[in-house]
């Protein structure tokens, strides 16, 4: 039998990508083999990869390298959104079989089929010039005009208790900083007929936990005219018999719809914990990234939740540091913004230039050692506003959907709360993917004992 490795690097939008990948695999005959089993020899590894930063894309090369170098005779195929950046030098990259973007996913099965049809060289690799997928010129998208594609959607999660339904794809925001747009096309929303379809067959599945994902989930619906938002696919959702429990991946403050947090509160199964991505908490910061909104705005939309959903909620952000032309007043209102918040959790990164985007030519770009010191800072910060939360939360009664994971000390099973705190549970095998009451009880690292 045929065997097959995968790896994904950034969002869940390509993690979901990813398992999309996968059962297309199987239903190709290839079994998957775990890429934590070292020594396993593979014949195709398929690495969809992340270019949110140039860390991000400096991690996919050394990925695509390391699994040339640990399978010298296993096709390699790359995708993903450095795939989609910078094509070219991927494919100069000696041991690499063929590079396929974002918007290729969907034809992921078309490509299997050329690359079976191909005859190999004496050196175990395609020829590039009898390859169809090497010898074509790279497509050239417009990312403003073009809508990004979807695949035929997943039928369960694999070995996990939650699934991933991405709901659409593709960006139109245009942030200064931000590659995205051009690498994962236009906003694009998928239709909710194949959306539900999707999650009565995760149900069918066993899993319990869904997680709506994509690119920008509150701007669902409006490259269709708004006759369906966000909060339409989570009422779908919510009737389906085994769904337990629902939330966002990360929605965009942005656009976030008036009456979204009003119809989540009014469905039992919608988790209250909301990923908000703040980047900065200066109002002449966000201008100057084209983010659409002020802090005051922001701080309204945060209260909205936290009156619908109780102060339980849990409120989680990304923070941008060092971006160009921060200054020191502007780094201090963002702390300050940030403690006035009190998010429950803070993702911290430091600004990196992305060539083609408006921000990296900017004046004024904030000195690396500037911004590793703010990015200490802010991250200690968060820490400490996570403490809190955490410490506030203990003693109380929560849900803990129970994972297949054994963590800390006590090598207890663990899961999260509704409000995403992840609770470690002495509990028997039998008990994963169940949903348990328990207390909360202490601290344990970044996690908390069940009492």
């Amino acid at each position: 039998m045929k065997t097959a490795k995968l790896i994904t690097m950034g969002c869940k939008a390509n993690q979901y990508d990813t398992q999309s990948m996968r059962e297309t695999l199987q239903r190709n005959g290839y079994r998957l083999v775990d890429e934590e089993m070292s020594g396993q020899q593979t014949d195709l590894y398929l690495i969809n990869t992340c270019t949110v930063t140039n860390v991000a894309d400096q991690k996919a090369r050394q990925a695509i390298r390391r699994a040339i170098r640990q399978y010298p005779n296993a096709k390699v195929l790359v995708t993903g959104c450095y795939a989609e950046s910078d094509r070219e030098a991927i494919e100069e990259i000696p041991g690499v079989t063929f590079v396929f973007g974002n918007r290729e996913k969907a034809d992921f099965q078309h490509y299997l089929d050329l690359l079976h049809t191909e005859t190999p060289s004496s050196t175990g690799e395609l020829a590039h010039t009898s390859n169809p997928l090497l010898s074509i010129e790279p497509v050239q998208h417009d990312a403003i005009r073009e809508h990004a594609r979807f695949s035929k959607g997943v039928s369960d999660a694999g070995k996990r208790t939650r699934a991933l339904i991405k709901v659409q794809d593709g960006c139109s925001a245009f942030c200064t900083y931000c590659i995205i747009p051009y690498v994962r096309g236009r906003m694009t929303s998928r239709p909710l007929d194949d959306i539900t379809k999707e999650a009565y067959r995760i149900a069918d599945s066993g899993i319990k936990e869904v997680v709506i994902t994509g690119v920008h989930l509150g701007a669902y619906g409006m490259d269709t005219g708004r006759d369906k938002d966000i909060a339409d696919i989570l009422e779908h959702i919510h009737d389906i018999e085994g769904i337990e429990r629902i939330r966002f991946s990360s929605i965009e403050p942005m656009y976030f719809p008036d009456t979204l947090g009003e119809r989540m509160a009014a469905l039992p199964k919608c988790m209250p914990h909301f990923h908000l991505p703040l980047q900065a908490g200066s109002d002449a910061v966000l201008q100057q990234m084209r983010r659409r909104y002020t802090t005051t705005e922001f701080a309204h939309l945060v209260g909205n939740l936290r009156r619908g959903f109780g102060d339980d909620v849990g409120i989680t952000t990304d923070i941008m540091v060092g971006f160009p032309g921060e200054t020191d007043a502007h780094f201090e209102e963002s702390c300050q913004f940030v403690e006035d918040i009190g998010f429950s959790q803070l993702h911290v990164f430091r600004y990196s230039p992305r060539k083609g985007t408006p921000a990296a030519t900017y004046p004024d770009q904030v000195s690396p050692h500037i911004s590793a010191a703010r990015s200490q800072t802010m991250i200690a910060l968060g820490e400490r506003l996570n403490t809190a939360f955490r410490q506030r939360m203990l003693g109380k009664q929560k849900e803990v959907l129970i994972e297949a994971s054994r963590e800390g000390e006590n090598d207890h099973l663990a899961g999260f709360t509704d409000n995403y705190l992840r609770v470690l549970i002495d509990a028997p095998e039998s008990a994963i993917n169940q949903i348990q009451r328990v207390t909360l009880g202490s601290l344990e690292g970044d996690c908390i004992a069940a009492a």
